[in-house]
């Protein structure tokens, strides 16, 4: 059954049903989504006890051999709700088989994922069940945004105008962890220079889109010496490995759009043209050496990469981080 978003914290259905789905390319309204159900949940049961499983829990058991082994109340009689972070769907196949199951005995199962292509086996069959609830996450609209400006300002007692919170909602991320990570960010810079809104804002924007900038071109232009000496430089304020994968994928798209145009008979300079927003003159130039340095097969295998890895930050992995640097140094090093 499909829950929409909005009709999501006021639902009768969390406390009807077993087994949810969330999925979707936000992973912060996934997870506002999963702390909302487990309010909702302990609040009938008190002593609902909630376990996580992450992809890497599946080199060690099978999806099958972690449910066996929760598949019973514990000594003092508390009920178990597991939590799974799915980075691939490999698996679901197994999902269907043991949640069908007449002798599971697990309170809830909550599964939470990226996207999900309608017709794929694991999300027809959570929308078609009556004993399941499956909620798409997608991205925050701007109304959604200024929303969750208003209430981390708020939090923190500082005072925002309209005017302010409308910018940064154009600003920020569609994402609502990336988004809140920004915004956390910039109220620490504003509580520690003591700065207004307005200074900190033009601070932080013009520093943090220059690095990202530039570290976004030296990857792309594959120069390895240069891209690890400003990566050195400016780390101690760059921790945003999302934020990082996100516009460095969205690069990666421009050039895939404009080798695509070219292919169709335009110019190199005209298919760039064509880009919006535009690219900045000063970088047209290395843009277009760019293009020589990436063929289709590379561009798509690298996107599909950088789709998992942030699945992996976002899911808190282990290896999250370790992978994150191994991807691209895999890149520094594409022929």
């Amino acid at each position: 059954m499909i829950l929409k978003y909005y009709n999501f914290e006021k639902s009768s259905l969390l406390k009807e049903k077993r087994f949810f789905l969330f999925y979707g390319p936000n992973f912060g309204k996934i997870e506002s989504c999963i702390n909302i159900l487990k309010q909702t949940l302990t609040s009938s049961d008190g002593s609902l006890k909630f376990l996580s499983f992450f992809q890497d829990d599946f080199l060690n058991h099978s999806f099958t051999e972690i449910i066996n082994k929760n598949n019973q109340d514990d000594i003092f009689g508390s009920k178990t709700s597991l939590v799974f972070s799915l980075s691939d769907l490999k698996i679901s196949s197994e999902i269907i088989k043991v949640i069908t199951s007449e002798n599971l005995k697990i309170q809830n199962i909550i599964f939470k994922a990226g996207p999900i292509q309608k017709g794929l086996k694991i999300r027809k069959f959570f929308e078609d069940s009556s004993e399941c609830l499956i909620i798409p996450c997608y991205e925050d609209s701007l109304s959604e945004k200024k929303t969750m400006v208003m209430k981390i300002f708020n939090n923190e007692k500082i005072e925002i105008s309209s005017n302010h919170s409308d910018m940064l909602a154009s600003l920020l991320s569609n994402e609502r962890l990336s988004l809140t990570n920004e915004l956390n960010k910039l109220i620490l810079y504003i509580k520690t220079t003591k700065k207004s809104i307005d200074d900190s804002l033009s601070t932080i924007i013009s520093s943090n889109s220059q690095d990202l900038n530039n570290l976004i071109y030296l990857l792309a232009s594959k120069k390895t010496t240069a891209f690890w000496t400003e990566f050195l430089k400016v780390q101690q304020t760059f921790t945003d490995e999302i934020k990082f994968i996100n516009v460095f994928s969205k690069h990666l798209e421009k050039i895939l759009f404009v080798k695509s145009k070219i292919l169709l008979g335009d110019t190199p300079i005209v298919a760039m043209k064509s880009l919006r927003p535009p690219i900045f003159f000063k970088q047209e130039e290395v843009f277009l050496s760019q293009l020589d340095l990436w063929n289709y097969k590379s561009l798509k295998k690298i996107m599909k990469e950088l789709h998992f890895c942030q699945m992996s930050l976002l899911n808190n992995a282990k290896s999250s981080r370790s992978s994150f640097l191994f991807l691209i140094t895999k890149i520094l090093n594409l022929s």
